[in-house]
């Protein structure tokens, strides 16, 4: 995203396709997340967040790609100022006029091809495809294999990550577009432009290539997982078990929620039973005092 006014000045594009390529993204995303949500959890789960990091690999390395099959990008040496034509259109300074523009002084800064403007929303959505397995398999991955006390924490590392991510990659876009775009290729120290310059476009493909090769090698990790960890136990929870006796687990538990202890008598006896029982002892004693005298 840091580098979509980039992209749009260097091919030469529009502001409708700039947005159809940031929406590329989510398009690859939304198109798989349901079928690898629900077939992926009967799979390897690192296995198959690692074959998306490769993808994302694949679509970072794509994204850089125009780079290489375009033209260096040429400026017109001078002065300029903006002509009359509109934001798009530099012109030597002085060429100007009440006739408009010299064509032939026009900045030819962008280039539009329509297999330029097409690998990148390929490359977009190969991003997309890849980021799918991570937020689901990975959520549930970490819920199974962990202490349930500390699922909550890595699960909340997981998302901060997924925020944090972000930010670095508007910080690398900003230090990415202060390198001359062809720095690779020229030697940079001809250069008389700065890039304060309208006409400067920066290297907007260190950015993908970095993170490329970093989602590369990362993702060879994730192999090394297992598709499931052995079961451990919780210190803290058989501790706790073995304080209390087994009775308290066997007693049932009444219905008003009171504990009673098993020598006390049975309180759950109506009041009319509990009077009926008084009745009977009374005439009994009586009988038998009768017989006595």
């Amino acid at each position: 995203v840091s580098v979509l006014t980039t992209l749009e000045r260097r091919f030469n594009l529009q502001s409708a396709d700039v947005g159809v390529i940031a929406s590329s993204f989510e398009i690859g995303n939304l198109a798989l997340i349901l079928f690898v949500s629900y077939f992926g959890a009967r799979g390897h789960r690192p296995r198959l967040i690692g074959c998306g990091g490769i993808v994302m690999a694949l679509g970072a390395l794509l994204s850089a790609l125009p780079e290489f099959l375009t033209h260096q990008y040429k400026y017109e040496a001078g002065e300029i100022r903006w002509g009359a034509e509109g934001r798009d259109v530099c012109a030597a300074n002085g060429s100007g006029g009440d006739q408009g523009p010299d064509p032939d002084l026009i900045c030819r800064s962008r280039t539009a091809t329509n297999m330029m403007y097409l690998l990148l929303i390929g490359a977009q959505v190969l991003l997309g495809i890849g980021a799918t397995p991570v937020q689901p398999l990975g959520v549930s991955y970490i819920d199974d294999h962990v202490r349930r006390k500390d699922s909550s924490l890595y699960i909340g590392i997981l998302f901060t990550m997924l925020v944090f991510g972000p930010a670095c990659g508007f910080i690398l876009g900003s230090f990415c577009t202060k390198i001359y775009v062809d720095a690779v290729f020229i030697d940079t120290s001809n250069l008389d432009i700065t890039p304060d310059d309208p006409r400067w476009i920066g290297a907007w493909w260190g950015g993908f290539l970095l993170c490329g090769a970093l989602l590369f090698f990362s993702s060879l990790l994730m192999f090394g997982f297992p598709q499931s960890l052995p079961p451990h136990s919780d210190p803290a929870m058989e501790s706790e078990q073995a304080m209390l006796p087994e009775r308290e687990y066997e007693r049932p538990k009444p219905s008003n929620g009171v504990l009673r202890h098993p020598l006390e008598p049975d309180s759950s006896a109506s009041c009319f039973q509990q009077l009926k029982g008084k009745g009977t002892s009374n005439v009994g004693g009586q009988s038998n005092g009768g017989g006595l005298v």
